[in-house]
């Protein structure tokens, strides 16, 4: 991250130094990006430049805790959209994004986007220098309605926030290079939130609402078959897989049952 010296620079240097990066960073691959051409393109001594940053990863992630903040901004927005819905805060974030892509309405997105797009292979979570977790707030936390959930500790919130957005975040990739591929990429987050919602939510959310799948679709405009909801007595006729492994390694737990053979030989050979 940027130096101290950095943060006291007046506003207009700071925007000229990151802009001057940002202009590297969207026309180079990260690997060829040239210290030398962002500080000519800033206007300053090459020597200043390590005043502020150790080196040009340190001047990226500075880029991105810009970026950071925005997604932090943005998961508020979509919360309060969905009323506390983390599923379909999370779909309506993939749309949005998606119909952003290319129309240069937002200045960030449209960088970030170029940056994915010669950086193929680019870590995306290292990329926003940290985990989903560390973009999913208290403030957030406030947000979600916690009464839709099976559990409503920390913890498990967290971890449901963590892999939703880490699912949006793999099916943005996707049609980013290849457009085309949006419907695809789109059903396939559809799939793989319903089965997040499956194991998160309480067994009264799931039996007193209508299937989300049906109300989401995989296509907007395309009629769907109703999802069932999965029957409560499988939930309850087995110990949780939670208390079967356990939460630390050497703790003991209850015998996990194993699966007769007639559910092996349906499920087909291994």
């Amino acid at each position: 991250m940027c130096t101290e010296t950095f943060l006291r620079l007046p506003a207009e240097k700071r925007e000229r130094i990151l802009d001057a990066a940002w202009e590297e960073f969207t026309t180079v691959p990260f690997a060829g990006a040239s210290i030398n051409q962002i500080v000519r393109r800033a206007g300053i001594p090459r020597g200043s430049f390590y005043q502020y940053f150790a080196d040009k990863s340190d001047l990226f992630s500075c880029l991105m805790e810009g970026v950071r903040d925005q997604i932090r901004e943005m998961i508020g927005q979509y919360l309060r959209e969905a009323h506390g819905d983390v599923f379909q805060a999370t779909l309506t974030a993939y749309d949005r994004l998606l119909d952003q892509w290319g129309r240069e309405t937002d200045p960030l997105l449209d960088r970030c986007t170029k940056v994915l797009r010669i950086n193929p292979g680019i870590d995306l979570e290292a990329m926003l220098t940290g985990g989903p977790k560390d973009v999913i707030l208290q403030e957030h936390m406030e947000l979600i309605d916690l009464d839709r959930l099976r559990r409503r500790d920390l913890a498990f919130v967290r971890g449901v926030c963590c892999l939703s957005w880490m699912c949006l975040a793999a099916s943005c990739m996707a049609p980013l290079m290849d457009p085309g591929r949006h419907q695809e990429q789109r059903a396939g987050l559809v799939e793989a939130l319903d089965i997040l919602r499956r194991g998160s939510l309480s067994e009264e959310a799931l039996r007193s609402e209508d299937a989300w799948m049906e109300a989401v679709g995989t296509d907007p405009g395309a009629p769907t078959e109703r999802t069932p909801v999965p029957d409560d007595g499988a939930l309850r006729s087995e110990d949780t897989w939670m208390e079967a492994v356990g939460t630390d390694p050497g703790a003991p737990t209850e015998r996990t049952p194993v699966p007769d053979d007639g559910a092996l030989r349906r499920g087909g050979a291994a």
